[in-house]
């Protein structure tokens, strides 16, 4: 009977360390990467109507435009506060604009190709400088330069300001584009998750069965030795 409660202690101990390891393989891989817009905290001219964001090896490219698609140079904007990230040269405060009939002057679109043909999904972004009565709209586009399709119903206002916003539809869209709805805004940063690869996470529940297989084997074997 001991033997027998011994056995089974040692074939659950195991089951609950193999669904450990199988739960870390398929959830550690997954990673968080977030591109801030002005890394740096400058106030300054870019030099460029692009410029690339790389993090960890992961690089996503922001260019400037007025409407439709005249680039425009960018501008890293420091005015503290919520009003830190990535505008344009020569605009009102720095900032994406809208003309007396709430069509958008500029935008500043997103690249994201390279992230995407390496399985990022989850894309967030992150828009400040949104007082009350401003506000921006997103768009989505596979031609650059284009702002394409509008991806929100209702603008983002000011609850939404200096926070995260979920990406409508990502993934169907190589480029992503920020434009102002109301007065003048800012786009701050971009995040997207890198998912589990999934060779890595299917291989855990197979070494765990190897591990218990092995287990037993050696459990039994030293049982037989006089």
């Amino acid at each position: 009977m001991k033997t027998l409660k011994s056995n089974r202690l040692v074939k659950t101990s195991l089951l609950v360390l193999c669904g450990s390891v199988t739960l870390v393989a398929s959830s550690a891989w997954a990673t968080l990467v977030t591109w801030n817009l002005n890394p740096d905290g400058l106030n300054a001219d870019v030099g460029s109507s692009s410029h690339d964001f790389t993090v960890s090896g992961y690089t996503i490219t922001a260019r400037g435009y007025d409407t439709p698609s005249t680039p425009h140079e960018l501008f890293f904007k420091n005015g503290g506060g919520d009003e830190i990230g990535l505008g344009l040269v020569n605009t009102l405060n720095n900032e994406l604009q809208v003309d007396s009939n709430g069509n958008p002057l500029n935008s500043i679109q997103l690249d994201l190709r390279s992230i995407l043909l390496q399985g990022f999904t989850n894309g967030k972004i992150e828009v400040g400088s949104i007082q009350s009565g401003e506000s921006f709209n997103l768009y989505g586009s596979n031609t650059l330069g284009n702002l394409g399709t509008k991806l929100n119903s209702t603008p983002y206002g000011s609850a939404f300001d200096d926070q995260f916003v979920s990406v409508p539809n990502f993934g169907t869209y190589q480029f992503i584009s920020v434009v102002a709805a109301t007065l003048d805004v800012l786009p701050v940063a971009f995040q997207a998750m890198i998912v589990p690869v999934p060779e890595a996470a299917s291989l855990a529940p197979a070494v765990c069965l190897v591990i218990v297989a092995t287990a037993f084997e050696a459990r039994r074997r030293r049982r037989q030795t006089p």
